[in-house]
């Protein structure tokens, strides 16, 4: 897969561990990526009220406002309710409570660069 195709597209990640969240973005960067990322789901919800994203990357469970709880609230906001939403978990989930929930797609951790490329390419293209 062309990793370029995800040059300059902007890319919200929400990663509440400090490794993952620097890893992540990195390889997204890698792949040419403008990634704004966050720790907090408020943070990333504040992040999507005062920019445009071309996508969105988030971590499922996390210690306060969990990723169902942020992508319920992108699915509200009047300005971007249709931003790919992408999962990324160490816990998988059933792939149809996922969608219902409002995620276009999860993936497990660790992510494959490759796979998550293409991935967020998918997203986006039928976005």
């Amino acid at each position: 897969m062309d990793a370029a195709r995800l040059e300059g597209k902007r890319i919200l990640l929400l990663e509440d561990d400090t490794d993952s969240r620097e890893s992540m973005a990195l390889l997204l960067e890698m792949a040419g990526a403008n990634v704004v990322s966050t720790p907090t789901a408020e943070d990333a919800l504040a992040a999507l009220r005062g920019h445009e994203f071309d996508a969105v990357v988030t971590d499922v469970a996390m210690p306060g406002r969990s990723g169902f709880w942020l992508v319920g609230q992108i699915r509200q906001l009047a300005s971007r309710p249709t931003v790919p939403v992408l999962a990324v978990t160490g816990h998988p989930f059933p792939r149809d409570g996922m969608l219902r929930a409002g995620f276009d797609d999860q993936m497990l951790k660790p992510v494959s660069p490759g796979l998550l490329y293409e991935t967020l390419t998918h997203l986006m293209r039928r976005a």
